[in-house]
């Protein structure tokens, strides 16, 4: 099941603050929370796309 959109936006956050934390220093786990932040956000915009279409 996808995450609600709290928790969605909630990781993003944590993710972005291990990308600025670890750098280039940890590359391969950055790549991988850059990957899932790229997923998360995908899963917001589609939610919102609906959630527009519902109401427009």
């Amino acid at each position: 099941m996808p995450p609600t959109y709290l928790e969605a936006v909630k990781r993003i956050e944590t993710l972005t603050s291990e990308i600025r934390r670890d750098g280039l220093s940890a590359f391969e786990r950055t790549e991988a929370a850059y990957a899932e932040v790229q997923e998360l956000r995908a899963v917001l915009n589609a939610r919102l796309s609906a959630l527009r279409h519902r109401a427009g």
